[in-house]
């Protein structure tokens, strides 16, 4: 039986991805084609929902793949790539307007999306927002990472842009059931007016549920499946392949790199603003909502882990989506923040999650069963807020063989955070950045990007680690990275980086931060040092004890420096620290720095 190990090794990682490609895909990209012809098929003959649910996890369980391996093997990454463009494009051969299927009964026209006769909507053809997300997003996942790797994929290019114009088109049918407002923060989908009309006489329930809701907000897992489609289409449409094609009208590039941007950040404030923050007995914050603003009571695992995948993706892409707000002069920002992602990975491992078996209901009611342990995979990235998660949700995956498309990718793509805990909550940081001066003898920089700088960086980060023994000592690696230019993001100031490009007149490349370019730090030397800064022991010490082990920089960076277009090596990408403390109620709260480095400022592409 397949296992996931802790090991995370280059090799382990290859391999382990290449058993999850022979386990869930067909033998060859056309085999899988006729896969998703033959269910399409039995779609249109009534006989069987479309794949909705099983295409779109195992459409994103692909793209996970593809993201932990494109970084590694560039030729095993195009093979997964080529399979989730094959399924992409095979989802739109069978898109409703495409194929000729009838009209949404309640939409009046036939939508650039994927109905199928519904007995809960009279037995009447009816298209879904959430149904549609979950198809349009391996087109626009697709599209996105062609047009981030251009020169990687120049054979992929046509079918890229053609998926970016169908996932626009698919958008665009959906903006009248939208509520963007300017006056309004929060955006969201809504449940068509045209359901009012329901009868509801075939006896099936839900159908008055629909008819109740017509006009009304539909879930929030149903507004963020279109959000996480969204968020890749705003990217992929924001690429020079797409802008440079003689497909992007300014109508739709305007609608995807503007208007769903702006949407996207007011459905999520939607969300957040919904949530009940809460705090247990121990002062540990979680967080628990219910199913939808209207109200049906707390969200169920299964609907939760959909809503918090959906925001895995967003979180990803926030940096960009955030530069393409800024660019449009809005203020609005995507609100997802690490104390958030803590506060979500609170409630999975003090609330959901017990002896290895999940909760009915995101807050710990209802039923507990392994019945629900296939419900882990929109949790698992919350292990980079705390490494516990990805060990819960493994042991939770295998306690009762649970393996499924989805969760097996999650537990892949996130497996690095399973030993390291990522600090970002900051208590303080200070910085000093002034050019290094060259010897006698040594010639000094004609170029100011030549200039080799002197970087020092202190403050205090918080550490936040509980002992659980008073036998043996706990061990936690955490890595952290200071602020060296602020968020890859045009409207960014912060940062020694970015002070040092204005006050010695460094020249910008063209384009935008976080879209065109990075900014970054390539170190020559360095000399890092960390320490406690505040710890607590709550009763009696019995044997308790703190310790930072050791610390060293985190694995350096590499990119291509896109004023010179030469490599450029040893991007500095934080500090990894070795952490310890032992006693069952001893708290080891902030830990303090100093990293002095000798470099260069440079200018990197976003990816290669």
């Amino acid at each position: 039986m397949t296992y996931i190990g802790d090991a995370n090794d280059v090799t382990t990682i290859r391999n382990d991805a290449m058993e999850f490609f022979g386990l869930y895909f067909a033998a060859s990209d056309e085999d899988e084609g006729k896969r998703i012809d033959a269910a399409f098929v039995e779609s249109f003959a009534g006989r069987q929902a479309p794949p909705w649910w099983d295409d779109g996890r195992r459409a994103s369980a692909l793209v996970h793949v593809y993201d932990l391996i494109a970084p590694l093997d560039a030729e095993l990454a195009a093979v997964y790539l080529r399979r989730l463009g094959r399924m992409a494009s095979k989802y739109l051969e069978n898109r409703d307007d495409v194929h000729g299927a009838p009209p949404d009964a309640f939409r009046g026209r036939v939508m650039p999306s994927w109905g199928a006769k519904s007995d809960s909507h009279d037995d009447k053809w009816n298209t879904d927002v959430v149904l549609t997300g979950l198809l349009a997003y391996p087109m626009a996942a697709f599209a996105r990472r062609v047009a981030d790797r251009p020169a990687r994929y120049p054979a992929l290019h046509d079918q890229a842009i053609g998926l970016i114009t169908a996932t626009i088109q698919t958008y665009e049918a959906y903006r009248d059931e939208c509520h963007l407002v300017e006056s309004d923060p929060h955006a969201y989908y809504l449940f068509p007016h045209a359901y009012a009309d329901l009868k509801c006489t075939n006896g099936v329930s839900g159908c008055e549920g629909f008819r109740e809701r017509a006009d009304k907000p539909i879930p929030y897992n149903t507004n963020l499946s279109m959000m996480k489609a969204l968020a890749e289409l705003a990217l992929a449409a924001d690429s020079a392949l797409y802008r440079s094609s003689g497909a992007a009208t300014p109508d739709q590039l305007r609608m995807a790199t503007e208007e769903a941007p702006l949407l996207i950040a007011k459905n999520v404030a939607f969300f957040v603003d919904h949530l009940r923050p809460k705090t247990l007995s121990d002062g540990t914050p979680y967080v628990e909502w219910d199913y939808q603003v209207v109200k049906e009571g707390i969200e169920n695992l299964a609907h939760g882990g959909l809503d918090l995948g959906c925001l895995a993706v967003i979180l990803e892409d926030q940096i960009r989506l955030d530069a393409l707000l800024a660019r449009a002069g809005r203020t609005e920002r995507i609100r997802l923040s690490p104390a958030l992602g803590a506060r979500f990975a609170n409630t999975f491992l003090r609330k959901v999650w017990k002896s290895n078996e999940l909760s009915e209901n995101v807050d710990g009611s209802g039923e507990r069963s392994t019945d629900y342990n296939q419900g882990t995979t929109g949790w698992v990235w919350l292990a980079q807020f705390d490494p516990w998660v990805w060990t819960r949700c493994r042991d939770t995956t295998f306690v009762k063989p649970s393996l499924v498309h989805d969760n097996h990718a999650a537990l892949l793509r996130y497996r690095k955070f399973n030993a390291m805990k990522h600090l970002s909550d900051f208590a303080g940081q200070n910085w000093l950045i002034t050019p290094a001066p060259t010897a006698v003898g040594q010639t000094p920089p004609t170029n100011i990007l030549n200039q080799k700088w002197l970087l020092v960086l202190s403050g205090v980060v918080i550490a936040d680690l509980k002992g659980d023994s008073r036998a043996q000592w706990d061990h936690q690696v955490v890595t952290f990275s200071p602020d060296m230019a602020g968020p890859d993001d045009p409207s960014a100031t912060s940062g020694p980086l970015n002070w040092a490009i204005g006050h010695y007149s460094i020249p910008r490349p063209a384009g935008s931060p976080g879209a065109q370019y990075l900014v970054r730090f390539s170190v020559e030397s360095w000399a890092p040092f960390v320490s406690l800064s505040a710890i607590f022991n709550q009763g009696q010490s019995i044997n308790s004890g703190f310790a930072v082990d050791a610390w060293r920089p985190e694995h350096f960076a590499s990119g291509t420096n896109v004023v010179t277009g030469q490599p450029v090596n040893n991007l500095f990408n934080g500090v990894n620290v070795d952490l310890a403390v032992r006693d069952t109620d001893a708290w080891l709260y902030r830990i303090g720095y100093n990293i002095t480095l000798l470099g260069k400022i440079v200018f990197v592409a976003p990816s290669s």
